[in-house]
């Protein structure tokens, strides 16, 4: 039996909350716009988006198991309970911009970073396992309670970020950029006691 075709939407622009949204479960979505749309109960599972904005989007809890997104900017979105570790992987990874987006008890598990930024965001309580975070953006970023666990951190910027614990002997940290208070994070771990 042969594959139902896509639902693809290409250059369209959605606003506000009452807007009829697509259904983008399996759908196509090409260099779209969502703009003030309540999408809490959408699903994206399967879902092809490449080149799209969100802006001021609700999308918590929302399903990304197997979607692809590429060069996609989410601003002032609401993302809380995303587990991003479901996405399909590809040879491109995961191209996204999150521009001070809630990302609360968010997931991020096996996933290549690099290409992500993740700027004046919400991430408390945020998962971050087995990840590869190299050279990424970080910054102004509120990481409380976020866990990072083997994460290769190598160059990455955390100028600005607050209230993070990163424990230099289970992440790789080497040229990771840090301001001072918050870099005394990183001695976590290593029951080292600073005074003063």
């Amino acid at each position: 039996m042969p594959e139902a075709p896509r639902e693809r939407f290409e250059g369209r622009t959605f606003t506000g909350p009452d807007v009829d949204t697509p259904d983008l479960a399996g759908a196509e979505a090409l260099d779209c716009t969502f703009r003030d749309c309540d999408l809490s109960d959408a699903s994206l599972r399967g879902a092809y988006l490449s080149e799209c904005s969100f802006e001021d989007c609700e999308l918590p809890m929302v399903d990304v198991e197997d979607a692809l997104l590429h060069g996609l900017r989410f601003t002032r979105c609401r993302l809380t309970g995303v587990r991003f570790g479901d996405v399909r992987r590809d040879a491109l990874g995961l191209t996204v911009v999150f521009d001070s987006c809630d990302l609360e008890l968010a997931s991020f598990r096996d996933l290549d970073l690099r290409n992500v930024a993740f700027r004046a965001c919400n991430l408390r309580d945020a998962a971050f396992q087995d990840c590869d975070l190299r050279g990424s953006d970080l910054t102004g970023s509120d990481l409380s309670g976020a866990q990072f666990r083997h994460v290769d951190l190598t160059g990455a910027d955390l100028r600005g970020a607050r209230n993070y614990v990163i424990a230099a002997c289970e992440n790789a940290v080497a040229g990771l950029r840090v301001e001072l208070p918050e870099a005394l994070g990183l001695l976590s771990g290593l029951r080292v006691r600073v005074e003063g």
